[in-house]
């Protein structure tokens, strides 16, 4: 007979409101907007105000890759000539059979993101046969693809980076055998910067070697680069906050994008009152239940926005004072959450999309998030402290003989950061750095 025995589990249920509250703080101020509208367009006593107002906070966008950047008001969007209708406007001057004309506006639809065809001759003949009815050989893809590969920009339609830095020495650097041996015969070692290596199979010095990376360092790697390919290289991002310095204390404020306010119609309301129809009744009865909390709902978020982020400037106050990342103090989720009384998860949510602007940049308000490191001394730093004292180190090193992980971790030890070499490691990928032999030069 099995045994019977008592257990007392502590459960924590969510109703469905509180689930949409939680979906909703977590949204941030780019994707607002669109969350609103389209509950107005599913609930129809959810009304806007006609009259209108301008926030000053509103649309400020600021580029990632430039941390000291100024408001640029709204921005306008610039027009740029995709690279598929560059390539389509030059066939125009192409004198090719009709079959071949159309083969290579195929070919050029099919090039991915960066301007490469990444598929092989024969999938491209299947998909022909199968998608279009059209029969066609390996050989007149062939003819159609090097129709492709004479135009611009040079090394469109290359298989791979390597074939691209091929084709465009040969187009732009005909005289430079041994840069094309280096990337036709050692493409290995050259990625790798095995640079005694190549010296030795190709019988040249270093100096000479040297010369040939400048001149590879020219090629374009990316043949759509500067084109519009719906993926723009200057990436724009609206803060959620906005913290100021004044009279020697913080001021927050939240970034509105919105010029009306949202209300519950006076007319379904009214509507509900005077309706006979229990149908119509009990529908209006939900819709305007829903609208008003809907309405609640986005007071509750900003407050809560409000709360948690004052208690992170609070929590940082040496940091946002001087911006230098070595005032930055080791800060969990669980220690907002103790301080703001909330949930570890509603923390999470808040800092996990939204953006903050302050008077050394705009960045994610999570990367204020950073575990704690205790020195030898006693000191508690953030972890982060330790990624700018390995960022300078690299950035100092002789790049003739970059550090490995290895003499990396030593160079830290003696600065009181004894971590691992995974952790070395980890760090510097997490900093977008590459390896000791990548970081190589001549």
């Amino acid at each position: 007979m099995p045994k019977q025995r008592l257990e007392q589990k502590t459960k924590f249920n969510l109703n469905p409101q509180q689930i949409k509250f939680l979906s909703l703080l977590q949204i941030p101020i780019t994707d607002l907007d669109n969350h609103i509208k389209k509950e107005i367009e599913e609930n129809p006593v959810i009304e806007e105000e006609e009259s209108e107002y301008v926030d000053s906070n509103s649309d400020f966008y600021y580029s990632k890759s430039n941390k000291n950047n100024q408001a640029l008001g709204y921005q306008i969007e610039d027009k740029k000539t995709s690279l598929s209708d560059y390539l389509h406007s030059q066939l125009v001057d192409l004198n090719v059979p009709k079959k071949i004309y159309n083969l290579i506006s195929y070919l050029i639809n099919s090039l991915d993101k960066n301007g490469y065809l990444d598929r092989d001759l024969q999938s491209i003949s299947n998909d022909l046969l199968i998608n279009n009815n059209m029969k066609i050989n390996e050989e007149e893809i062939n003819v159609a693809l090097n129709c492709l590969k004479e135009m611009e920009p040079c090394g469109v339609g290359s298989h791979n980076l390597q074939e691209c830095l091929i084709t465009q020495l040969k187009k732009k650097h005909p005289k430079n055998i041994v840069a094309l041996k280096v990337i036709t015969d050692h493409y290995s070692s050259f990625t790798n910067k095995n640079f005694r290596l190549i010296c030795e199979k190709l019988n040249i010095s270093q100096k000479k070697l040297k010369a040939i990376y400048a001149v590879i360092e020219t090629l374009q790697p990316v043949p759509s680069f500067g084109f519009d390919n719906n993926n723009s290289f200057n990436e724009y991002i609206t803060p959620d906050f906005k913290v100021t310095i004044k009279n020697n204390s913080f001021e927050l404020s939240t970034t509105k994008t919105r010029t009306k306010e949202i209300n519950v119609s006076s007319y379904y309301k009214s509507l509900l009152q005077n309706t006979k129809d229990t149908e119509t009744k009990d529908f209006l009865k939900v819709k305007i239940e829903h609208a008003l909390w809907f309405k609640n709902a986005l007071v509750e978020r900003e407050l809560t926005l409000k709360k948690v982020v004052s208690a992170i400037i609070n929590f940082q106050e040496k940091y946002f004072f001087s911006g230098s990342e070595e005032d930055l103090t080791p800060m969990t989720l669980k220690d907002i959450a103790k301080i703001v009384k909330l949930d570890i998860s509603t923390i999470s949510r808040v800092s996990n999309s939204k953006f903050i602007e302050t008077f050394f940049g705009t960045f994610k308000i999570k990367e204020l998030f950073s575990e704690a490191y205790r020195k030898d001394n006693g000191e508690t730093v953030s972890n982060k402290a330790i990624k700018k004292h390995l960022y300078e180190i690299i950035e100092n090193e002789d790049k003739n003989k970059p550090y490995t992980d290895e003499e990396l971790c030593k160079i830290l030890g003696e600065n009181e950061y004894h971590i691992a070499r995974r952790t070395v490691s980890k760090y510097r990928s997490s900093l977008k750095i590459l390896n000791a032999n990548k970081r190589k030069k001549l």
